[in-house]
């Protein structure tokens, strides 16, 4: 125990995520009343006996957030966590707490809101969105600031980008992994891009100070 949480304990806002993630992913697990998880839905839910009957987005921001951190089974909060892990104490350890908890926020707004604007109201939710965003910030922002020297193997980036391409195909679909929120994902890889743009570049003028 002492050993995980001297591995964890300098990367704060990644160990804070997954424990979101695992917290969110209990609530599923363990079935938790259904307004306990319908208060951390992008938009809120009531179940009938004809299904989840979605309302309309209201002023709750924390709702654009909070989707990130429900997960719907064992391989779900596995696969996220992994690359939770894996992206986000590299990137930590290069641009600091604050920056990777703003990179977080921004990139799970988007990625959530994409996900509901072009997949219409459901059950959505996971970090995969934002897995993707890390992926999106690592792969540009390296480029723009070798400095950061974040070290992704070429091979995991073409694992992601691999299976990303057979989610937006729907063979993982097909293969009985459930319904894919590839709107959160593109959406999520897109932001964690184009934010890498002007934090690597603020990152390079600091230096030069």
């Amino acid at each position: 125990m002492q050993e995980l949480l001297n591995a964890l304990r300098p990367f704060p806002i990644t160990a804070g995520l997954l424990l979101c993630s695992f917290l969110g992913f209990s609530l599923v697990y363990f079935n938790a009343p259904v307004s306990w998880i319908a208060a951390l839905t992008f938009t809120p839910f009531e179940l009938t006996r004809a299904g989840p009957v979605f309302g309309e987005p209201g002023v709750q921001p924390w709702r654009l957030v909070t989707p990130a951190f429900l997960h719907f089974g064992w391989l779900h909060i596995a696969f996220n966590a992994l690359w939770t892990w894996e992206f986000g104490r590299r990137i930590e350890a290069r641009v600091g707490s604050l920056s990777t908890l703003g990179l977080f926020l921004a990139v799970a707004i988007v990625s959530n809101a994409a996900q509901y604007l072009f997949g219409g109201p459901g059950l959505f939710g996971g970090m995969s969105g934002v897995v993707y965003g890390f992926l999106g910030f690592a792969v540009v922002g390296e480029r723009l600031n070798p400095r950061w020297a974040l070290g992704l193997p070429p091979g995991v980036v073409v694992f992601m980008l691999g299976w990303l391409v057979a989610c937006v195909l729907g063979v993982v679909e097909v293969l009985g992994f459930g319904a894919i929120a590839n709107a959160a994902h593109i959406g999520g890889l897109a932001a964690g891009a184009v934010l890498a743009v002007p934090l690597a570049f603020l990152e390079r003028y600091r230096r030069r100070l």
